[in-house]
């Protein structure tokens, strides 16, 4: 029996294990149905989205609310601190600008007073100028006066500044101080030449040779009156009364030579030494600055 013929458009029936050499294998999975994003996928992507955005936000708001505020700090720190540097630096130039006008009013007053205090502490003028009208001693006695304590008239000037506030307390108790080791040994050399002006007369008494000499028109005058002294004293009473006067003559002039060397000496250091040594060494200081300063100052020119 002849097998059944297959029209031309009929495929041939292959068997099934021949099957997988017939057709070509798919490549590719069988597609099944496609099915949309899940709703957990949605929100995820939108909350990332919005998780980003958030994000940028609290960087752009951390940048303007910490690093932005934290520089400008530094910023007006250091200028502050520039500020305060300049501030103390004026502080300074003024605080020394005061006290150089206070030790320029300081010392102009101790150099006036110290000036004034040598005149009258030393009664230094007392050997120089004519007996004040209306004194009742005479001369001789006007010149030999030592009345004038110096602790006591050192002190006078020392609270007159006191009452013009011209010195701060400590200065003014450095310069009482100071005044005291200066003012105490010219109190006790007042009083030695007081003692000794008064002890003259006993002692030349005995000693005449202790009393100065006599000044060169005096000794000339007395030659010229010792060549001619059987004239012009004749008798014993006459000589002795010249002796008399002569010995009166050396006393007095003695004695004022103690007293103006006294106040001579008295003056001359009150002047030198009652302002304190440290101030006139501060001045003389400042005074050679300036003078070099000056001095540059013209070379330069």
């Amino acid at each position: 029996m002849k097998p059944a013929r297959r029209s031309a458009h009929q495929p041939s029936l292959i068997p099934p294990r021949n099957r997988h050499l017939r057709q070509p294998r798919s490549t590719s999975p069988a597609a099944g149905p496609t099915a949309g994003p899940s709703r957990w996928d949605s929100w995820l992507s939108r909350g990332a989205s919005v998780a980003q955005i958030v994000g940028v936000v609290l960087a752009l708001a951390g940048l303007f609310y910490t690093v932005i505020p934290l520089y400008q700090k530094a910023a007006v720190d250091e200028q502050l601190a520039r500020r305060e540097a300049e501030l103390k630096m004026v502080e300074t130039t003024l605080a020394e600008g005061k006290a150089e006008v206070y030790r320029l009013r300081r010392d102009s007053y101790v150099r006036v007073a110290t000036r004034a205090a040598a005149e009258e502490c030393s009664d230094v003028f007392r050997g120089l100028m004519d007996l004040p009208a209306g004194t009742n001693e005479s001369e001789h006695e006007y010149r030999l006066r030592l009345d004038i304590n110096v602790v006591d008239c050192v002190d006078r000037y020392l609270a007159k500044a006191d009452e013009m506030k011209e010195l701060n307390p400590a200065d003014l108790a450095t310069w009482r101080s100071w005044a005291s080791g200066v003012v105490e040994p010219l109190e006790a050399q007042r009083q030695k030449a007081n003692a000794e002006i008064e002890a003259l007369p006993a002692k030349a008494a005995r000693d005449p040779s202790m009393l100065d000499a006599e000044g060169e028109f005096a000794a000339g005058a007395n030659r010229l009156f010792t060549s001619m002294e059987r004239i012009l004293f004749p008798t014993p009473k006459l000589r002795k009364e010249r002796d008399r006067q002569m010995f009166q003559r050396r006393l007095q002039s003695t004695r004022e030579r103690i007293a103006r060397d006294y106040r001579q000496v008295a003056a001359a250091q009150l002047r030198q030494t009652l302002e304190p040594k440290a101030w006139r060494d501060e001045r003389a200081k400042k005074e050679a600055a300036v003078r070099a300063g000056a001095e540059a100052s013209s070379a330069g020119q």
